[in-house]
């Protein structure tokens, strides 16, 4: 909010001012481009839009472990050690074309389980189940 205040007092300044300083105009960029950087931010990390759009370029990445989704919760296993994170761990899920994305209780995402990595359609359907039985969708 304060960079759009101090963008309006540097255009008017610029507005009012036959030749206003090189100052001024400094002034007005630089305030300009933390006023789009903000509202991107805002626009990732307040709607719901946004949080899909982030966790998609995280659901890209590679994964160094495996996970498997049981009755009892979702297992991680990562070099030979496996955890156990029980359903009430997680606050929803979404899913996508491509993934399900697993959110904790603030909203983030905590987990993805990309589509691809199930050998069989089947599987993917008993994940679906699963997550629509024990999370709320989101």
């Amino acid at each position: 909010m304060t960079s759009v205040v101090a963008v309006a007092v540097f255009v008017t300044l610029q507005m009012r001012m036959d030749r206003p300083p090189p100052v001024v105009l400094f002034g007005a960029a630089v305030s300009a481009a933390l006023a789009l950087r903000y509202a991107r931010t805002f626009l990732l990390l307040a709607t719901p839009w946004g949080r899909r759009r982030a966790t998609k370029r995280v659901g890209d990445a590679p994964h160094e472990h495996e996970v498997s989704v049981g009755e009892d919760g979702i297992t991680l296993r990562a070099d030979g050690h496996s955890r156990l994170e029980p359903w009430d761990t997680y606050a929803g899920y979404i899913e996508t074309e491509r993934q399900f994305i697993v959110l904790q209780g603030s909203g983030g995402p905590t987990l993805t389980l990309p589509k691809r990595a199930f050998p069989d359609a089947a599987l993917v359907a008993e994940c679906r189940r699963l997550l629509g039985e024990r999370l709320p969708a989101r």
